[in-house]
């Protein structure tokens, strides 16, 4: 379920377009100072962006998001044995592990969300992730017996939250869980809050291309979000938000190649195979841990799955991408249309 791409899926295009609507920013021109950085966080490239009243408060705001970054990934990595959960895959079943309240919040959420989709979504799909790596490495798929042992290490059921005092426990021993498919979702939501906190009136995050966006531009205007083509160089779409939320997942983010054939990083945890639905999904959530997870949700269902499902599913919208360069097809939930750019 990890998804953590070299090369973002969504591009920032500063250019305007209409004005934003409701967006809780002032549509009058303002005159703004910009600050942005670029640095490499949470195993990717990132860029975090502030308009405030001055350069200091800019400067601060964009620092302030880092830090907040940089907290989640230390929190949550699964690569790192002093992360919680690190800690959490090292203890035995049984024995309980304290996590902080940003890590336990997001178990919940990750919970939620597994019930929710029946499963598609599962955070303790990580036995299976790094079977499936491995194999990449050795360059030959897992055998069967090999894939149905490490489904016997995996299910969101094993896991027990225990919110009175914040402790995690697993009740079948192997049992590791990965956080990947939703805690960058939510360091983009706590970044963008500590750039309001700072003082920026309006910002934007972009996270190895999951993008949450602070408001609008200067003046009112939207955020332009390019949407990568999945089959050749260029954008698909152009997407044009205020104060939402935009993550891109699939196969074209990160993969194996095994015997010549590509096989996506994301592993549906209902039948310990790569998802083989659509290239690419892209979200639109009022939040980044909303469009993270479900952007994985949809990555793993059918297209047909994942339309029947987002209508029910409240300010979430989503387009799916698939076919061949030469014959590209398309879905979208019913409320997807608005938030397209017009050329």
């Amino acid at each position: 379920m990890r998804c953590h791409p070299l090369l973002p899926s969504l591009t920032l295009l500063l250019f305007p377009v209409v004005s934003c609507q409701d967006s809780g920013t002032d549509s009058n021109p303002v005159a703004l100072v910009r600050y942005a950085q670029s640095r490499e966080v949470m195993g990717t490239f990132a860029e975090v962006m502030a308009f405030a009243a001055d350069p200091d408060t800019a400067k601060k705001a964009v620092e302030a998001a880092y830090d907040r970054l940089a907290d989640v990934n230390r929190r949550m990595s699964d690569y790192s044995d002093d992360s919680e959960i690190g800690r959490l895959n090292r203890q035995p079943a049984g024995e309980e592990t304290v996590v902080s309240p940003e890590t336990f919040f997001v178990l919940q959420k990750a919970m939620e969300v597994a019930k929710a989709s029946g499963g598609a979504f599962d955070p303790t799909c990580r036995p299976l992730v790094q079977r499936w790596k491995h194999a990449g490495k050795e360059n030959r798929l897992p055998e069967p017996h090999a894939i149905a042992a490490t489904m016997q290490h995996v299910g969101w059921q094993k896991v027990t939250l225990d919110s009175h005092d914040r402790s995690v426990a697993v009740s079948v021993e192997g049992v590791q869980v990965d956080l990947g498919g939703i805690a960058k979702g939510y360091a983009l939501d706590l970044a963008a809050a500590a750039l309001k906190e700072a003082g920026a009136q309006s910002g934007l995050v972009n996270v190895g291309g999951d993008v949450i966006a602070l408001g609008s531009q200067s003046g009112g205007r939207p955020w332009r979000i390019g949407m990568k083509h999945p089959f050749q160089p260029g954008l698909f779409r152009t997407l044009a938000v205020c104060d939402r939320a935009v993550a891109t997942s699939g196969v074209q983010q990160r993969f194996q190649v095994i015997d010549g054939k590509r096989y996506s990083h994301i592993v549906d945890p209902r039948t310990g195979q790569p998802a083989e639905q659509a290239p690419a999904v892209t979200v639109i959530a009022p939040d980044g841990l909303t469009a993270d997870a479900w952007a994985t949700v949809f990555s793993v269902l059918t297209v047909e799955e994942g339309r029947a499902m987002i209508e029910s599913l409240p300010e979430i919208e989503a387009m799916w991408i698939w076919g061949s360069a030469d014959a590209v097809q398309t879905a979208e939930s019913s409320g997807f249309a608005p938030y397209v750019a017009a050329d």
